[in-house]
């Protein structure tokens, strides 16, 4: 059975697909493991790794199998909820630095002392 991968955009290319499935490290890799494996869309070997993968599409490779589905009303809402979690913890952490910043006593530099020139402080 193909595993499910849901998208938030209307596609998604290739190699981005070999990267989230953690197939490959990174996107550099994906030239030369196109090259070297065999990846099949929808049935057809496909070798591009800039290809555009859209909803309904099936890759198989490394004898796994995937089919791009559009993200759920309610996995949108989720995504939607953490991201709303992380923004009031970001910006409750930024308040607590500015605080924290502003009660320190903050240290004054000592001016720097001038150096004597010329032939007065030869001697």
């Amino acid at each position: 059975m193909a595993e499910r991968l849901a998208i938030t955009t209307d596609f998604i290319t290739l190699a981005q697909l070999l990267k989230i499935t953690d197939i490959i490290k990174s996107g550099g890799q994906a030239k030369a493991y196109l090259a070297n494996e065999e990846v099949l869309l929808n049935g057809e070997q496909e070798n591009r790794r800039g290809k555009k993968l859209y909803p309904g599409d099936l890759i198989e490779t490394a004898g796994e199998a995937f089919v791009i589905e559009e993200e759920s009303a309610e996995e949108a809402a989720e995504r939607a909820e953490k991201a709303a979690i992380l923004a009031r913890f970001q910006a409750k952490e930024k308040k607590a630095a500015v605080k924290k910043s502003q009660s320190t006593p903050s240290k004054k530099k000592k001016p720097a002392r001038k150096k004597p020139t010329g032939p007065s402080s030869w001697n």
